[in-house]
């Protein structure tokens, strides 16, 4: 999945890449394995980025994906991105927490930057396919969040003042 993510991701012409959440760098090492000229930085709290750490070392790009410690909620993200991934974030999350993350991270880019959301996606008519609105159901009693269609995603950017692009 991550080398497909790479190429989906377009980063041709971008020179950072921030991953918010990053968790195992698996799609920053990807990324930056595809192109070549990339930077990327992965944001995560400080305890997830010891994994990433050893990830980064064992795919030998720890010159090109820099850790950050931080809370995405809380903690200035980096700036002047050119292309942010927020995969498998926003279903851990409430609306107004979706809002606020989209926002913050729409002012991380640069002008003419991209913001990518990674996920999995409820139909419009918010019930199915099946096996995502089930996942939707238990992630109900997980965390704060649920699945969101493409039409939700769409709407919560355009809250950030961001242009939703193709949904693929």
């Amino acid at each position: 999945m991550a080398a497909a993510l790479a190429v989906a991701g377009d980063a041709n012409g971008c020179r950072t890449r921030l991953d918010v959440g990053g968790v195992t760098v698996i799609y920053a090492i990807a990324l930056v394995q595809q192109n070549p000229g990339l930077r990327a930085i992965v944001f995560d709290r400080p305890e997830v980025l010891k994994v990433a750490a050893e990830m980064a070392a064992e795919y030998g790009v720890t010159d090109r994906v820099e850790l950050r410690a931080g809370d995405m909620f809380v903690d200035r993200l980096p700036t002047e991105c050119d292309l942010v991934l927020l995969s498998n974030i926003l279903h851990d999350w409430d609306v107004p927490e979706c809002e606020q993350l989209v926002t913050r991270c729409g002012a991380a880019l640069r002008s003419g930057g991209r913001l990518l959301i990674h996920d999995v996606f409820l139909n419009d008519a918010l019930d199915g396919p099946l096996p995502v609105a089930l996942y939707s159901a238990a992630l109900f009693t997980l965390t704060e969040g649920r699945a969101y269609s493409a039409a939700e995603y769409c709407a919560i950017m355009r809250k950030a003042d961001l242009t939703p692009g193709d949904v693929t």
